[in-house]
């Protein structure tokens, strides 16, 4: 239970859980845990029902494949919390914990300074009058360079000349510059990161760094 409160109240997390009653042994404990502790103070976030029809598609909307991925979490205030149980909603822009079969347990990313996840590193930024979650891929004094996701979902088709039966989420990436606190398109060239460090061989090296992140 302390450990419950002690996520609540430094993330001020939210509680988003589908209408089943379907959870495992643990999750069911930790779901009632959050949602006593969130509708007993509010400061702690709030308790919200959430309906998912869980549609059949191919692909996801999370872009880890896997829930089982490690994580320090580094809130505002400048606490750390290690977490094993963690992915990045790229529908939602959230960062998510799988508390149960049916049950999520959401991350407010107003409170939250940056997540690392199996080494990579995500910060929350405010673009195009939203706050967005990015990738940190590269980092200087100089300049940041992001990356972007973003999902769609493609609708399956009847005509077998197409190939596509069953409806399919489908992810694409985005890269972004980040100079003097402003975020713009940003395009993994060699000429555009040579702009950036005046030098070629030092923009390859870039590159091939930003890919393998």
């Amino acid at each position: 239970m302390k450990k419950v409160l002690f996520i609540l109240a430094v993330l001020s997390i939210t509680l988003v859980q589908s209408q089943t009653n379907r959870t495992d042994g643990n999750g069911s404990n930790i779901s009632n845990n959050l949602v006593v502790a969130a509708n007993s103070n509010p400061s702690f976030g709030s308790a919200t029902v959430f309906f998912n029809p869980n549609k059949k598609a191919d692909g996801s909307v999370h872009l880890f494949k896997e829930w089982n991925n490690n994580a320090v979490i580094h809130s505002s205030d400048g606490q750390r919390f290690s977490l094993k149980n963690i992915n990045l909603n790229l529908e939602r822009n959230t960062f998510e914990s799988k508390i149960g079969m049916d049950s999520l347990f959401t991350f407010n990313t107003n409170n939250i300074k940056k997540v690392i996840i199996n080494s990579k590193v995500f910060k929350n930024y405010f673009k195009d009058g939203e706050n967005r979650v990015f990738q940190e891929v590269y980092s200087s004094p100089e300049f940041d360079i992001l990356r972007s996701y973003k999902v769609t979902l493609v609708k399956g088709s009847a005509n077998p000349m197409l190939n596509r039966s069953t409806d399919k989420y489908v992810q694409k990436e985005f890269y972004y510059i980040r100079q003097n606190d402003a975020i713009n398109p940003f395009k993994l060239k060699k000429k555009n990161v040579t702009k950036l460090v005046g030098d070629e061989e030092t923009a390859k090296n870039i590159i091939e760094r930003v890919k393998r992140q």
